[in-house]
């Protein structure tokens, strides 16, 4: 049995289509968690103000989301190993 690189495999196989929407839908998904990122330090000062909270607040109610990013990341990835394509 004949063993592959990843290149080898890329090179026989090309960029069509295929990989374009991929790649732009991860692209996209990448994008969608930038801004979340970027949100949480325009909108933190504005939430502290808004509902009277202190910084050590602030800063756990940003650490919520990243642990939520964790978590969905952790699952979704179970998820696609034991369902994903093979």
């Amino acid at each position: 049995m004949e063993t592959y690189t990843t290149d080898d495999a890329l090179t026989t196989m090309g960029f069509g289509k295929l990989q374009g929407l991929v790649l732009v839908y991860a692209g996209m998904g990448w994008v969608a968690e930038a801004m979340e990122v970027m949100l949480l330090s325009f909108v933190g000062p504005l939430i502290r103000e808004e509902w009277k909270i202190s910084a050590q607040d602030e800063s756990l109610l940003s650490s919520v989301v990243f642990l939520g990013m964790l978590i969905g990341a952790c699952g979704w990835g179970y998820v696609s190993d034991k369902y994903g394509r093979r």
